[in-house]
Order: structure tokens, then sequence, then C-alpha cells
């Protein structure tokens, strides 16, 4: 059996081995009949230590958890102040992070010794990469914007927008769609420039084109071509467009109907005034990037781009000529004119085409079918008339009579049947001896109820010196 202060001394030594793993043992109880020897003293001064010691323990319990409000003793340790310091810095470089995280870049610190010289470097990088990121931005837009500037005047925008924004704009290749197709031509402006000033030619037709732009931009139209003073216009690509039939519908009419501003700046600069024919077919097409790596461009082909323009070729000045795609596509409204049979290369049977005169629900766009006032000629004058294959003659000049006239249009006797929009080169022999007999062209719109040989013709060129003639027969 073991005395006391054997007992006592396995107590202090277990006590220290607690210690020595860095656990914080209980004070040693001190028995009370225990003298005061050698062996009291030393579990007294113990009992001290390891009171010490818990408040220390706890102290870098705290520490370790960040914590640097430590119990009295411990603040007066110089470590735990280094801390507290260290703590503060932290917090400080916490928020100047938020603040160039936010985009302040002009933040700097100066109480960390090397590290602030880093830090401080580092932001100002930051701040140099943030200036070229800003100017090279700058510069990307500029290009941008330029490209769009420049190649919106040759292409339309929205083919602009897709090369720009979409990484396989540029790829060759396309797909079939279900578009709206609007061509416009001037009739008879190719004879018009043989007798215009070649800056009068461009700057009528640049006014023209100005026009029929802003129009055609209004209604969501996507220009493919302009070629001289025929334009070509998608709907329905490369934007697809629900509405796209009805859309190009509104645009046709509009377009007619800004040709009487168009006509008005004419006269007012003394130029002649012009007319317009306009086919609108919906069809489906290959649309896409067509060309080559080094060349190419957005566009359409199929067979309905050329049926469109098969029946923009039937179709006279201020006329709006559709097909039955198109009708079908644009439901109910369309107020529609006499039907016109277009026949087309390819096609064993005519196409009804009908003149379009205006949408129920756009009243302010109809287009007024013209009061003709043809008034009749007491004495019908002597012609000469061909009919035309493209721009070649197409037989001998045949003998004929102009028995009325108006504006416009006039009443024609011809010495064999005429085929329907036939266009016709005319020659009237009323000029004075050693002029030439004055020039103009037309296209046969139907027979007359009188004689089969009669036939209405629409003027589509009149030279002045007709004009004039025309003008003189009116109002005699």
């Amino acid at each position: 059996m073991l005395s006391v202060a054997e007992e006592l001394i396995d107590r202090i030594t277990a006590t220290m081995h607690y210690l020595r793993t860095g656990k914080a043992p209980p004070a040693i109880p001190i028995p009370e009949d225990l003298p005061d020897n050698e062996i009291r003293q030393l579990i007294t001064f113990v009992n001290r230590f390891l009171a010490e010691f818990a408040i220390y323990s706890e102290a870098m319990a705290q520490l370790a958890q960040g914590e640097l409000n430590t119990p009295p003793m411990m603040s007066k340790m110089a470590v735990v102040h280094s801390f507290k310091a260290l703590q503060s810095n932290l917090k400080h470089l916490t928020w100047k992070t938020q603040q160039i995280a936010a985009g302040d870049l002009e933040q700097k610190v100066d109480f960390m010794g090397d590290f602030s010289t880093a830090f401080n470097r580092m932001t100002q990088q930051l701040k140099d990469s943030h200036e070229q990121l800003v100017d090279l931005n700058r510069q990307l837009e500029r290009r941008n914007r330029f490209i769009r500037e420049t190649f919106g005047r040759y292409t339309s925008d929205d083919i602009v927008g897709v090369l720009l924004d979409m990484p396989e704009g540029l790829k060759l290749g396309g797909e079939k769609r279900l578009v709206t197709l609007l061509m416009s031509d001037l009739r008879g402006f190719t004879a018009l420039v043989g007798r215009l000033e070649p800056t009068v030619v461009v700057s009528l037709l640049n006014h023209y084109l100005s026009a029929m732009v802003e129009v055609i931009h209004r209604h969501g139209g996507t220009i493919d071509e302009i070629i001289g003073d025929a334009i070509f216009v998608l709907f329905g690509a490369p934007l697809v467009m629900p509405d796209a039939a009805r859309r190009a519908v509104c645009c046709a009419l509009e377009m007619q109907q800004a040709m009487r501003e168009v006509n008005a700046y004419n006269l007012d600069k003394g130029w002649p005034e012009i007319e317009m024919g306009m086919a609108l077919h919906t069809g489906e097409v290959v649309v896409g990037n067509i060309g080559s790596t080094k060349r190419s461009k957005y566009g359409v082909v199929g067979q309905a781009v050329n049926l469109t323009a098969r029946i923009e070729s039937f179709t006279v000045g201020g006329q709006v000529l559709v097909s039955p795609t198109l009708m079908e596509a644009a439901g109910p409204g369309l107020i529609l004119g006499e039907e016109i049979a277009v026949h087309a290369k390819g096609m064993r049977e005519a196409l009804a085409c009908r003149e379009l005169l205006g949408h129920q629900d756009h009243p302010e766009l109809s287009l007024a079918e013209e009061d003709a006032g043809l008034l009749t000629l007491a004495d019908p004058l002597p012609l000469s008339y061909a009919i035309l294959a493209g721009k070649q003659l197409e037989g001998q000049m045949q003998s004929g009579a102009l028995l009325a006239i108006s504006p416009r249009q006039a009443v024609v006797a011809a010495a064999a049947p005429l085929p329907p929009h036939a266009n016709l080169m005319l020659r009237l022999h009323v000029a004075a001896a050693g002029e030439d007999p004055p020039e103009g062209y037309a296209k046969v719109l139907r027979p007359t109820d009188e004689p089969a040989s009669h036939y209405l013709i629409h003027f589509t060129s009149v030279a002045p010196a007709l004009q004039a003639l025309l003008y003189r027969l009116k109002i005699r």
C-alpha cells in the first residue's frame, strides 16, 4: 500500500504529463493533514502554475480562432499586439480590395512594408490594363460603327449585323426559307438616261432611291440589291418575320405613294416625272452567303426570285402586282384590282396575279385607280410601232394610229393583234420635214371594247417632243 507522500508524488507526475501534452489538468487537492514539508510546497507551486497556464491556454485557443480580445494577462503580451495590428491591417486590406473590385483602381496601401509595394504595383498594373482595354474597346466601337455606316450604304443594316454579331455570319452556305420578295423598277428609265445629262441622271436616281430606302427600312425590309433603278428587297431574311407578307404589302403601297413627292421634287428641279412598277411574291428560296472565301454576298437564289422578276416585267408605272402565294400569305384585307395572267418560263399554266390597290386595315395607303380621262382625237394620228423583245425590236415596224390620249395612257389602232402586256416602241408621224418623229415606249394593257385591233396602252417612257405633242393634243 502506497503512502500519502508516494500517492501525491504520482499525482504530480501525472499532472506534469498532461502539461507536456498541452492539456490543462485540474489543481491537485492537498490533504489537510499534510505537513508543511517539501511535498506541500511543491504541490502549492504546481497548482499556482496550473491556474496561470489555464488562462494562457484559453487565450491561445481564442487567438487560433482570430479572437484577439484576450484576457488581461495575455493582452500585455507583445505578440497579441502584433496580432491585433495584423487583424486591423487585414480588415483595411479587405476594404481596399473590395474598392478595387468595384472599379476604383486608385487605391494604395502603405502599412505592410514589402507587401504594400507589391500590392500597389499590382493595382497600378490593373489600372494600366483597364485603361488599355477601355481604349481598345473605343477603337473597336469606332471600327464597328465605321463598318455599319460604310457597308450599311451598300447592303442592309440587318445583314451587316449578322456578319458582325454572329461568329458564323461569314461562313459560306445557306438554308431554305419561305420569304416574301419585292422587286421594283422604273419604267422607261433606260430611254430616259439617254436624254439627260449624267449628273442629272445620278441626282434624280439618288433622290428616288433615298425616298424608297427610307420606306423599306420603316417596314423592316432587307435590301438585297440595288441595280441601277431596280430594287430587290427581302422580307423574312436574314431576320425571320411571321408577318413578312403583310409588311411587304404595306411597304409596296407606301413606296408607290412616295412617288408623288419624288415627282413633285423632280418637277421643281425641272426633271422629268418617273414611274415605278412593282411585284410581290412569296416563295421558298435558299438564303445565305453566296460566293467565294475572297468575295461573297448575302443573297437569295431560287425559282421564286426569277418568278418575282417575271411578274415585275408585266407591271406598268404606278402598279403593284401580287402573286397567288403572296395573297394567301398576306391574309385577309387586301384590296385587289384586275387579274393579270403572267406566263413564266418553266410553268405550264399562267400565274393568275392581281393588281394590289390597298389594304382594308390601312386606308391611308390606298392607291386610287387612275382615271384615264381619255380624250378621243377628232383626227387619228398616224404612227409606227414595233414589239420589243427585251431591248431589241421584234420584227418590222407596223403601221397604226393614235385614237385617244390621257397623260399616261392612250388607245391605239394596231395592224395586227398585240400580245397582252407586250412592250412597244412608238413613233408618231407628225414631225416637220427634216425632223425625227417623236418616240415613246408603252406597254399593252388590254384590248378595248371596240374592234379587236384597238388597244389601251400605258406610256412607260415619253420623249420631251412626244410629251409636248400629247400635251398640245390634250388641251386642243
